[in-house]
């Protein structure tokens, strides 16, 4: 009797068994890999908020004032919330300025915008007299 040629069913299930290890090992990879993409993409566009609102106080006609100071933006098609703190500095004609950027919290009772801020600027502003 001669024998047929091909795989038997214990080698087609290991071969099976090692395409989903592998195939899950490329879900996994890929699904961190997004998750990484959207991280740097919500970093991207803060800082873009953060750098346009220190620009925007560096260009004002009336000087900035030391305090605290939030607001929020309709940036690429997204709902972003900023808080900003003017110190003095040893520089009578400089102001400190740190400023934070999260995405809009969908919850009012959400932490404020420095604990969910993905990015934090530092700059100066100059006060002139």
């Amino acid at each position: 009797m001669k024998r047929m040629g091909g795989f038997t069913l214990l080698e087609v299930l290991v071969a099976l068994a090692i395409f989903a290890l592998v195939a899950a090992s490329v879900l996994t990879a890929t699904a961190r890999s997004l998750q990484i993409a959207a991280r740097l993409e919500d970093k991207t566009l803060a800082m873009w908020i953060a750098d346009n609102r220190l620009s925007e106080m560096q260009l004002a006609r009336e000087p900035v004032a030391n305090g605290r100071e939030q607001g929020e933006v309709a940036f690429a098609g997204r709902r972003w919330q900023w808080q900003s703190e003017v110190e003095a500095t040893s520089e009578a004609d400089m102001r400190r300025v740190t400023l934070w950027v999260a995405p809009m919290a969908q919850d009012r009772s959400a932490a404020g915008v420095r604990e969910r801020s993905v990015v934090s600027l530092n700059g100066f502003v100059g006060v002139m007299r």
